[in-house]
């Protein structure tokens, strides 16, 4: 195995994909933890369609979403942040549910006894 398929694998493990398909959203993102920041993280590429990993922006994934990288990281015109926004805030709940699966490094255990895992999650978000 190469070192960049070694380096591509880990970085898989750590964070979710969220293409447009699923996010109505042009643009690649990935959830999760990101640099070594505590807590949830949607960090978003500036390039449409494809994820760059020199050119991209993060947000915080909470009711409130904000830009957490420095200025000027957000290369995406406003109304698109906008609708980025709005997709956290729509699928927050959901989101935290993924943070927990995450966090626990497990599927969840429901109170009926059965499991809700990550894909089944992936699949309920909604899009903008």
């Amino acid at each position: 195995m190469k070192l960049t398929d070694l380096f591509q694998e880990n970085i898989m493990l750590e964070m979710a994909n969220l293409y447009p398909r699923r996010t109505g959203i042009g643009y690649v993102m990935w959830f999760g933890e990101v640099g070594g920041q505590h807590g949830p993280k949607l960090k978003v590429s500036n390039k449409s369609g494809q994820f760059a990993f020199d050119d991209n922006f993060t947000l915080s994934v909470s009711k409130t979403p904000e830009v957490i990288t420095p200025p000027g990281s957000v290369h995406v015109k406003q109304h698109e942040l906008s609708q980025i926004i709005k997709w956290i805030q729509i699928n927050y709940d959901d989101l935290m549910l993924l943070w927990q699966i995450h966090e626990a490094g497990d599927d969840i255990k429901l109170p009926d006894g059965s499991f809700l895992d990550a894909e089944h999650i992936l699949s309920r978000l909604k899009k903008v």
